[in-house]
């Protein structure tokens, strides 16, 4: 097996909304949660910050890590943290974000979303989205939590 991927993963919630990247690609709707991979010699916890300030002109700070989901198939580690959000109005970033995350093929929209939704959102990935909905009503207790699975076992429908 070649490097592990290591994915930073923002879940930021202000009041009674979520921030997710609506996303088209191909011709699929779905949303999914702020985040990329962490750089050479960076912290998790400083690629959290610095993606979502690099995707969406977002400004956070880290409150916990709330899941974890390693990948041994393909050899990715995955991790979620609760941010609180500081500033910022959400649009694609001046990084390369704005250059590769819009095109014909595919379309990236940085989204406020109520709350209530998320049992609606095919936000990949479910499983975490599901897990959030659940620890939404337990204030968050029963984390951190973390599962391995393969990839090719993750659901792809609501």
């Amino acid at each position: 097996m070649g490097k592990i991927g290591i994915r930073a993963v923002t879940i930021l919630i202000k009041d009674d909304k979520i921030f997710l990247m609506y996303r088209k690609h191909n011709g699929k709707e779905y949303w999914v949660f702020p985040g990329g991979g962490v750089e050479e010699n960076e912290s998790v916890e400083n690629a959290v910050i610095r993606e979502i300030e690099e995707e969406a002109s977002i400004k956070s700070e880290i409150i916990k890590l709330l899941y974890s989901h390693i990948y041994p198939d393909i050899g990715d580690k995955h991790y979620f943290y609760l941010c609180r959000y500081i500033s910022g109005t959400p649009k694609l970033g001046n990084f390369n974000e704005l250059k590769t995350m819009e095109n014909e093929n595919q379309t990236y929209k940085p989204t406020w979303i109520n709350i209530k939704k998320l049992p609606n959102l095919l936000l990949y990935p479910l499983e975490i989205r599901d897990w959030l909905i659940e620890d939404l009503r337990n204030n968050f207790q029963d984390c951190p939590r973390s599962k391995t699975l393969n990839s090719e076992n993750l659901r792809q429908e609501l």
